[in-house]
């Protein structure tokens, strides 16, 4: 699914992201003896942000998931600065960005991953199997994000969830949900020809720019008596950033996340949250 959005950006004011956010192990996986299998990365910037979460299976036929989480979000986070990075440096339109985002990006990203996956692998064991079944081991989903004063990028493999809050509290999904996914079933990166799932949205202006972005596992979801009471989660998370601060949320996230986890899903929770502070350029 991809999706544009456009309007002017004003030159008086200077679009800043911040990045926050916490992941926890799972209540029933405490209570088990298990390993969280999430994974949590971001990089800001003068002028951008990007935030990835990862949700690795920790099934029996992935036993190494949790490594193949935190591969995913690292190489996401790579790939996402570079081209950001080249963007900047060659002034290329949002077209031609657009273009490669959808095309391109996804086979970077998942063939990244698949060669840090047998890296690491090999690394790891002496018995080298098939690569289907090297991949399958690290299995894992990932969210990512790009946020920058000139267009947004969400990219999407697997369940989870990502929202856009606006000022006026409209709540989008830049990226609507699977419906082929429920219960435990999930495409990911381990899959043959995963880019081919990979969704990704691309915006651009600044009239559709939301004020936070939430990125999150589907633990979280999961923890909520509803789709509606999930998604109110959004403006609740803008509401108490503007009235307390972004540190303040940040400081108590993993325990509100942890919170969630016992009384809902008990599954791991991962949340990062990307904020906007809109600068005013002439009052410097």
């Amino acid at each position: 699914m991809n999706e544009e959005r456009k309007g002017p950006m004003s030159p008086k004011s200077a679009t800043v992201w911040r990045v926050i956010g916490a992941s926890v192990v799972g209540a029933i996986h405490k209570r088990m003896g298990k390993p969280g299998q999430d994974a949590l990365r971001w990089q800001e910037g003068k002028d951008f942000a990007i935030l990835a979460v990862a949700d690795g299976h920790g099934s029996e036929r992935s036993p190494h998931s949790a490594v193949g989480a935190s591969i995913a979000v690292e190489v996401a986070v790579q790939l996402l600065s570079e081209f950001w990075n080249g963007a900047l440096s060659s002034s290329a339109p949002l077209s031609a960005l657009k273009r490669y985002a959808e095309d391109q990006l996804p086979q970077a990203i998942v063939r990244k991953w698949a060669e840090e996956v047998k890296a690491k692998h090999a690394a790891l064991s002496d018995v080298i199997p098939g690569q289907e079944e090297i991949l399958l081991q690290y299995g894992s989903t990932l969210l990512a994000t790009l946020a920058t004063s000139k267009f947004l990028l969400f990219i999407q493999l697997g369940d989870g969830d990502i929202l856009t809050v606006r000022d006026d509290g409209i709540i989008k999904r830049p990226i609507p949900k699977d419906t082929r996914l429920f219960a435990n079933e999930t495409t990911s990166l381990c899959m043959p020809y995963a880019w081919r799932e990979m969704e990704v949205a691309f915006w651009t202006g600044s009239e559709e720019l939301p004020s936070l972005i939430l990125l999150s596992t589907d633990g979280y979801a999961n923890s909520f008596a509803s789709e509606q009471d999930f998604l109110r989660a959004g403006p609740d998370y803008l509401a108490l950033i503007r009235k307390h601060g972004l540190e303040y949320v940040a400081a108590h996230l993993e325990e509100w996340l942890a919170e969630a986890s016992i009384h809902g899903s008990g599954d791991d929770i991962t949340v990062g949250l990307i904020y906007r502070d809109v600068i005013d350029e002439e009052a410097k």
